[in-house]
């Protein structure tokens, strides 16, 4: 999933989502007529915890010959577009099988800037693997001012993808029919300047423009890049610059540790240490220790090993215990997600994730005696163990656990007075 901003209007920022989803998530249904495939795509915007936007849509697949392994490898590009608010917003993005109910998760934090005309400013780049200026536009296909592209959210180019093309918008020329100047600059990891493409001298066509860039990437080995786009007023010598990660891969990977550890690494510090955080639930104190000291990179192996040590069947090319741990981050932010709180984040979504759904819940509303509280039972073992949630406050939606019988999990046998209104005499986690 990439997420790039735009010029919106005064108040608002265009943010355009684009989801790349492998055919592969899906399992294909012989009907007798035909194979096909149907998926649900809920693109999801929270700010402060609550749902603030959303986007669902169906996607669906049919094939009148039984698809073969390269078509199942293909991946679909998807776009939705949010106008939003500045500020710290949270993208969920679920998609669903709808034959096998399979649930595949990808979460983003994203701050929200401001993009006017008020000083020469960018949006963000696109990378695309195709863009074409075309007067018309095929049905289902991505375009905008004039122009069809392909995103590529992942970021990745390689053998398959050998070919970076780029999208981006510039705002807050001087509207003075005079010239600007463009520069293209491709660093490596360490941040040395490896390939410079420029300087490029061009009309204003007004106050704003459409830039757009290609190359071919095969030249540069495997590994972590960041593209930069230099843009200078020529009048007001005003400028400003935009930078774009992507990766190279010379091979592309078709097993799960190569894939998670591409997937990991283009994640944001932020975004990465949140995934941390959640994996922690299924650590030992030692694993979990061992992962908060080590640096980024070492961060990203350890879990990417994580994964593969914890496969509930290692014969399948799919990781068994990471579409687990996807398919229950989605259940638990749509049933969970409170005004500060991604529901994975909250007592309830720590427990459906680490331990999966409870045999049954029972849900107690509040009264003039008692705060509204819920009781989670499972039978995993031979007398079972419960989980004990209450709402401190009436309707804010967070329950805190305060009680469980499972032996890795805290008890407070006490919990009964917790419930009660007034109490003073409580032992409170």
């Amino acid at each position: 999933m990439s997420i790039d901003q735009f010029r919106g209007d005064e108040m608002k920022t265009e943010v355009v989502v684009n989801l790349m989803i492998p055919k592969k998530l899906f399992q294909w249904v012989d009907d007798g007529n035909e194979y096909k495939f149907e998926g649900l795509v809920n693109i999801r915007v929270f700010i402060n915890g609550e749902t603030a936007a959303q986007d669902a849509f169906r996607i669906l697949e049919k094939s009148v010959d039984r698809p073969g392994l390269n078509e199942r490898l293909v991946s679909m590009v998807q776009q939705s577009r949010f106008l939003l608010t500045r500020g710290s917003v949270v993208f969920t993005a679920t998609i669903t099988d709808l034959s096998s109910k399979q649930v595949y998760v990808s979460t983003k934090n994203v701050i929200i800037r401001k993009i006017d005309d008020s000083y020469l400013s960018t949006s963000d780049l696109i990378l695309c693997t195709f863009l074409k200026r075309e007067k018309e536009f095929d049905e289902g296909s991505i375009n905008r001012n004039g122009i069809t592209i392909t995103p590529n959210p992942s970021s990745v180019f390689g053998l398959g993808r050998p070919m970076l093309y780029t999208y981006g918008e510039l705002y807050g020329f001087n509207n003075d029919n005079g010239t600007y100047t463009l520069n293209y600059k491709i660093y490596n990891q360490q941040g040395k300047e490896l390939i410079h493409r420029g300087p490029f001298i061009k009309n204003k066509p007004g106050e704003s423009s459409v830039e757009t860039f290609g190359m071919n990437i095969m030249g540069l080995l495997a590994g972590r890049y960041r593209l930069r786009l230099d843009i200078q007023d020529d009048q007001t010598e005003k400028n400003t610059f935009i930078d774009k990660e992507f990766f190279v891969v010379k091979e592309q990977p078709v097993d799960f540790k190569s894939n998670i550890i591409i997937i990991l690494d283009a994640m944001e510090n932020d975004e990465l240490n949140n995934f941390l955080d959640i994996v922690g639930y299924f650590m030992t104190e030692s694993e979990l220790q061992t992962l908060i000291k080590s640096d980024r990179t070492e961060q990203i192996v350890q879990i990417a090993n994580f994964f593969e040590q914890r496969d509930f069947d290692s014969e399948t090319s799919q990781n068994e215990f990471y579409n687990r741990l996807n398919k229950y981050l989605a259940i638990a932010d749509q049933q969970f997600s409170t005004r500060s709180f991604l529901g994975r984040n909250t007592d309830r979504g720590r427990v459906l994730i680490l331990y999966g759904r409870p045999k049954d819940i029972e849900s107690y509303n509040a009264n003039e005696e008692r705060l509204s509280y819920e009781i989670w039972h499972y039978d995993d073992s031979d007398n079972g163990y419960v989980f004990i949630f209450i709402n401190k406050e009436d309707g804010s939606g967070m329950f805190e656990q305060i009680h469980s019988s499972h032996p890795n999990e805290f008890r407070n046998y006490r919990w009964k007075d917790m419930i009660i209104r007034g109490t003073t005499n409580l032992i409170d986690f």
